[in-house]
């Protein structure tokens, strides 16, 4: 818990006052940009993305960092934005289990209103209701939780700690596995979920909550016959990247070779740092393609491959942030 009970005790935290504070919350439109997050893998997938700058994202990391990263305790079920745990760790204890349920929670963030946040300061961290509706304005965007805010995810996951004490606690009972990656569930077992009653059951819990499930992103299956997780999939005992990530890796450094030389390159072209990302990537999950990967990678002469790049004006495809209303 927090336990703030005054205002200027929140603004000190925050190395500044309470007039500061507050004129800054009050004209808080001033300091964000709507942003669309455009990938051109997805492109019917767009995403709406919070920019903020200035002094406001300067108050919201301080109270991020310095108030509630040293206080509040993660979800144990929780591998989302949470230090020291990440898409491995999320994806990992599912490795013995034969069969995979998989679902995701509907328009997570907005769907987090911001009486719900204030609410949690007030009852969950015992703050006082002026210092709550301080911390609420500090961390929400048009009255809910947004993508793009740094106090989203740990409050998220505060919020679903009652989900997952309920979801998991039917888990243990059944012999099952449960884990959640911020608004992704995966539950997994011995035995095919498909009929098993347990989506039924992780829906009336989020609804209970407050949250809603997402019945078209419902998804059953065989961990090791191919179902990813986090798009990583289970291969004899050990998690590797999807096959199709790791075939599009390996084409993508053959068309890389065949620019360098001057051959038919099909594109798109990506940059070296950007290759190698993924191949870092890919060795991280799986470290038994390292030695292939690299060497492949050492063998191009990406000199030639971005000089090759310049004289035919080939620019590299990436995700883009563009402002909304543009």
């Amino acid at each position: 818990m927090l336990s703030i009970r005054q205002t200027k005790h929140l603004a000190r935290n925050l190395d500044t006052s309470v007039e500061r504070l507050s004129t800054v919350l009050g004209t808080s439109e001033s300091y964000y940009e709507e942003l669309v997050l455009i990938d051109p893998a997805k492109p019917e997938k767009q995403r709406i993305v919070i920019d903020v700058r200035g002094e406001l994202r300067r108050l919201q990391t301080r109270f991020y960092r310095r108030v509630l990263l040293p206080k509040l305790t993660p979800s144990v079920c929780s591998h989302g934005g949470i230090r020291g745990r990440d898409i491995k760790t999320y994806a990992q204890p599912h490795l013995e289990s034969h069969f995979v349920f998989k679902t995701d929670i509907s328009d997570f963030y907005p769907s987090v209103h911001s009486k719900r946040v204030y609410r949690l300061f007030v009852d969950a961290f015992q703050c006082s209701p002026d210092v709550a509706h301080f911390c609420t304005r500090l961390c929400t965007y048009r009255y809910h939780l947004a993508l793009g805010l740094v106090t989203s995810p740990i409050l998220a996951d505060q919020l679903l700690k009652r989900v997952d004490r309920r979801i998991g606690g039917f888990c243990q009972k059944s012999n099952l596995i449960y884990t959640r990656y911020v608004d992704d569930i995966t539950i997994s077992g011995p035995f095919n979920l498909e009929r098993s009653g347990f989506a039924t059951l992780v829906e009336r819990i989020l609804q209970q909550d407050g949250f809603q499930a997402n019945p078209e992103k419902h998804v059953f299956g065989r961990f090791s016959d191919g179902v990813p997780i986090t798009n990583l999939r289970s291969v004899r005992g050990h998690l590797d990247v999807k096959k199709e990530y790791a075939d599009e890796l390996e084409r993508q450094l053959d068309d890389a070779a065949f620019l360098a030389r001057g051959d038919e390159f099909q594109g798109p072209y990506y940059t070296p740092s950007q290759i190698l990302g993924r191949v870092r990537f890919v060795c991280w999950v799986n470290p038994g393609r390292r030695h292939k990967l690299m060497r492949k990678y050492r063998s191009i002469r990406w000199e030639l491959v971005q000089a090759r790049a310049r004289e035919l004006g080939l620019e590299a495809t990436q995700k883009k942030l563009i402002p909304l209303n543009k």
